[in-house]
């Protein structure tokens, strides 16, 4: 199978387009230094967040406010609220809901 080159122009652009985004401002923070409350505001953004999709997925069903009582959806909120503020941890967080959703989804 070989490639036509628009395609291989088209990925190559699509890879540009999705990079210079992501990466550019990374590299133009790193030359700034930040004032301390911008700082201080920003260790926030983790927690904020967590909670926003906690509520998203547990406390907000259908076309209103209600509270989701399927089994996996609130064993993993449990999971991830216990996760979190035992080990201050995004990455703990994120993966401790993700496998006690998928186990409890599977059971069920």
């Amino acid at each position: 199978m070989s490639l036509r080159p628009e395609v291989l122009l088209a990925i190559a652009l699509c890879v540009l387009v999705t990079v210079i985004p992501r990466i550019l401002p990374l590299a133009l923070a790193r030359r700034m230094r930040l004032p301390p409350l911008v700082e201080a505001w920003l260790t926030y953004v983790p927690v904020a967040v967590i909670a926003a999709l906690l509520v998203d997925q547990v406390l907000l069903v259908g076309d209103g406010p209600g509270i989701t009582w399927s089994w996996p959806h609130v064993s993993a909120g449990v999971t991830v609220v216990a996760i979190a503020a035992a080990s201050r941890s995004i990455t703990l967080t994120v993966v401790g809901g993700v496998v006690v959703f998928s186990l409890a989804q599977a059971l069920v």
